[in-house]
């Protein structure tokens, strides 16, 4: 281990708990990798369980309006890239998943495999409020 660091989350009631992240330093690459719970998605603020809530369309999520659509958005812009990972890693691998995968299932696998694409290079709140680009 390296060393560790705080990580703030909002649950599904809007509370927010303070997680203490392992920093783990690999030899084989170099590289520091943080261990994640399954609760949290990488660069999100908001737990797996309600961002599994406002993707699946249910009521209970502890958040305000403007964050939804934006959720909703950084799902249906990352979805089909997630999905073709599962396949590479079914093929591959011979993974196996549920169908249809659950949402900490596709997340688990996209961050172990390494294929985690991050948030900003694909939706951010900038682009969200001013519109595409022409």
């Amino acid at each position: 281990m390296r060393s560790n660091r705080k990580r703030t989350l909002i649950d599904i009631y809007g509370d927010k708990a303070i997680f203490i992240i392992r920093r783990l330093f690999c030899c084989n690459c170099k590289r520091i990798h943080h261990e994640v719970p399954d609760c949290i998605v990488p660069y999100k603020r908001h737990c797996a369980d309600t961002i599994e809530n406002i993707i699946g369309g249910r009521l209970r999520a502890a958040c305000d309006e403007r964050t939804t659509p934006r959720i909703k958005a950084w799902w249906a812009a990352v979805r089909t890239y997630f999905m073709n990972i599962l396949q590479s890693l079914t093929k591959k691998h011979g993974a196996r998943y549920q169908d249809p995968p659950a949402f900490r299932e596709i997340v688990r696998a996209v961050v172990n495999s390494n294929n985690w694409i991050h948030a900003h290079l694909i939706c951010t709140r900038s682009v969200m409020l001013s519109g595409p680009r022409l």
